[in-house]
């Protein structure tokens, strides 16, 4: 693991001297330039998530040249450097203490890159990161942070010290403090700028660790950045709008129902029957919690999903992603965090929190709704596919963990989670699952975290859902057995919705307050619904239409059904009765009246007379039949039944009152109310709810 981290610290540091290779410290004895000439340009312009309110911006580097000699042990001057994002958009960035000082960072000389230079001594990009809190850049009497003209140990390279003749580097880390100029600013006070004075020679600032909310419809385009200084002519720049972000594409997400015919009469046992897919906007729409690799504490930074870690203290051992502009081998556009800085660090409410570290990686939630008692839910604890030789490592392949149910859906900076282990596969994809336990209102919650990411392709994760439910059948309470999933027509339909997390429906943190600093990081708006049924589960029933039943003028109709699942096949045996819909004329003397009689069946109704008021119960194995003249009185059209079991077949005879000169008779016909796979009631389809198609059966 040594050799490894050796490694990576090197790509780490060969990316960042690819741009930060000219910055040097001051040449003592060297031809001055006249003029101190100073130019900010964006570092990196990354796309940002529309749902993300601490999207972090790209990195605003300022770079001097030129500029005057200063006198070995003067003190060197100092500016205020003020930066706003255009449009203006409060600035996310977490919030340190309760008056703005935060997590965004100003470091001087790429200080901690290791880049080589002229100078010797541990000055420059060679320096050790030290802070300057806002406190001290604003300490009463003048910042206490104070820089002073002196000399690398060659004597050669002119330097900042502590001390006027000292040997000690200056604070090089400057905290910058949000909203003295507005939401949209942040201001670092009194940060020394020594003119690097001869020419080929660079003196650099960077600007890191600024987070801003992109949902709220301010910020749609271009984010831009746009930096004022004072006194200017101590640091000439300012004015000129630079390009530090643009908004990419939303996540997309969808709920991929499993073909399967689920019905309620037939048992279930950890039966797949959704796949929840998860699409990123663009190729760095999730990311990990830090780049993959990092050891701190002894503990590998994504590893199996445990970002509980805090940096290593010594040099000799330092932490990565505290590298000024490192690409980390690639991956630092797909971290969460920004430049994490341990000794900028502040406990709130007994957690605490360290600039630039983020609380987790992306994490993706699934909210169901309209879970039964009757049905058991699971989820898979990871995502589809081949789980990467070392999850929270440098492999590609996209990996994500469940973390949460029901609550939970974010962690604070510094307090550790365990992935949530599951039963050992044994369902139809292979993958560990996990019961849900929904509360009083049928709904439960389930959260995933990405442990792993390609930062070159857009990454595609598939979590499936399971249902558990036994064999139920219908009794006087409920006819048409236990329920499980569908309910009673007109009832909101089972549904699962989509996003990314934390978000404000899940109660982590609110929409008033969501472009504040002191809120979890990162944390996500929901911009549009994304959303699907989630099973779908047949009630077991037969549909029969009678076209022609009459009751009045002198005829009468038997309607009979049969239930045929007693069978040689080993059929389900089931029980229940039909309820009778129709739809005609009742025939009076007066004039025909339209009517729409419904007769229900008689394990539904309290005072259950069978034949007179309701359709009698039909156990398995035998028919049963009701006169239309004892039942539908007058009636005269045709009949719709709904019979609560499989297999129902009908039959019906027309004749004259005594049976005397007419008997005509008809096998009724068998319908689905919209499509086969639906499962659902007369005329609706449950998975709309919109009105269905009447389509034989046979």
């Amino acid at each position: 693991m040594a050799d490894f981290r050796r490694w990576f610290t090197v790509l780490a540091v060969l990316a960042v001297m690819a741009f930060s290779a000219s910055a040097q410290v001051g040449v003592a004895n060297g031809s001055a330039n006249s003029l101190l000439a100073c130019v900010a340009t964006a570092a990196g312009t990354p796309e940002m998530r529309p749902e993300g309110y601490t999207e972090l911006a790209g990195d605003i580097v300022i770079s001097c040249t030129g500029g005057p000699t200063l006198q070995q042990g003067a003190s060197i001057p100092t500016t205020n450097i003020v930066v706003y994002m255009a449009p203006a958009v409060p600035i996310t960035s977490r919030f340190l203490s309760a008056n703005g000082a935060s997590e965004a960072l100003l470091i001087i000389d790429e200080a901690g890159s290791n880049i080589t230079t002229g100078a010797t001594g541990g000055y420059g990009p060679q320096a050790v990161q030290t802070l300057c809190t806002n406190a001290q850049q604003q300490a009463l009497g003048g910042s206490t942070c104070s820089a002073f003209v002196g000399h690398d140990t060659s004597g050669l390279y002119e330097v900042a010290v502590t001390a006027a003749g000292g040997a000690v580097a200056a604070q090089n880390v400057y905290q910058g403090k949000v909203g003295d100029f507005g939401a949209n600013s942040v201001t670092f006070y009194n940060v020394p700028v020594l003119p690097p004075a001869t020419t080929g020679v660079t003196r650099t600032f960077r600007i890191t660790n600024v987070r801003v909310p992109i949902p709220g419809g301010n910020l749609s385009g271009t984010l831009q950045a746009i930096i004022s200084t004072s006194p200017n002519q101590t640091l000439p720049v300012g004015g000129t709008a630079i390009n530090i972000g643009v908004v990419g594409p939303s996540m997309t997400a969808a709920v991929k129902p499993v073909p399967a015919a689920f019905q309620q009469c037939l048992p279930a046992t950890v039966a797949l029957t959704a796949n929840l897919i998860f699409t990123e906007g663009f190729a760095t729409g999730f990311k990990t919690r830090v780049v993959p690799g990092g050891i701190f504490n002894g503990i590998p930074g994504n590893t199996n999903g445990n970002t509980q870690y805090a940096a290593e203290a010594t040099n000799a051992n330092p932490p990565l992603q505290n590298i000024p502009g490192g690409l980390y081998g690639g991956f630092a556009a797909n971290s969460e965090s920004g430049f994490i800085f341990p000794s900028l660090a502040s406990t709130i409410s007994g957690t605490t929190y360290t600039a630039g570290l983020a609380d987790y990686g992306t994490r993706l939630k699934a909210v169901f709704t309209n879970i039964p008692s009757g049905l058991t839910m699971y989820v898979s604890t990871v995502s589809s596919g081949t789980a990467p030789n070392t999850v929270g490592g440098t492999p590609l392949s996209p990996y994500a963990v469940l973390v949460a149910t029901n609550s939970g859906e974010a962690t604070p900076d510094g307090t550790a989670f365990t992935p949530i282990a599951g039963t050992s596969p044994g369902s139809s994809d292979g993958l560990a699952y996990i019961a849900l336990s929904p509360n009083t209102s049928g709904v439960a919650t389930a959260v995933w975290e990405v442990t792993n990411a390609n930062p070159s392709a857009q990454d595609v994760l598939s979590f499936s859902v399971y249902i558990s439910y036994k064999a139920t059948s219908a009794t006087a309470t409920n006819p048409y057995g236990l329920p499980i999933t569908d309910l009673p027509l007109g009832a909101a339909v089972n549904n699962v919705a989509l996003s990314f997390a934390p978000e404000p429906g899940g109660g982590t943190f609110s929409t008033t307050n969501a472009t504040q600093g002191q809120n979890p990081t990162p944390r996500f708006a929901i911009v549009k619904t994304q959303q699907g049924r989630w099973t779908t589960i047949g009630l077991c029933q037969t549909t029969l239409l009678y076209p022609f039943v009459t009751g009045a003028s002198g005829f009468d109709t038997g309607i009979a059904v049969a239930n045929t699942s007693w069978d040689p096949f080993g059929t389900v045996n089931q029980t229940g009765s039909c309820k009778l819909y129709g739809y005609g004329v009742t025939v009076a003397a007066a004039g025909n009246t339209a009517s729409q009689p419904v007769i229900a069946g008689c394990d539904g109704i309290s005072n259950p007379l069978p034949g007179t008021n309701c359709f009698p119960i039909v156990p398995s194995g035998q028919v049963m039949s009701v006169l239309a003249s004892a039942t539908l009185t007058n009636f005269q059209g045709y009949v719709i039944a709904v019979c609560n079991f499989q297999y129902a077949h009908g039959y019906a005879a027309v004749t004259d009152l005594g049976i005397r000169n007419l008997w005509s008779s008809y096998l009724a016909l068998e319908l689905y109310p919209a499509t086969p796979a639906t499962m659902g009631y007369p005329g609706t389809s449950p998975r709309t709810g919109a009105a269905g198609i009447e389509t034989l059966a046979h």
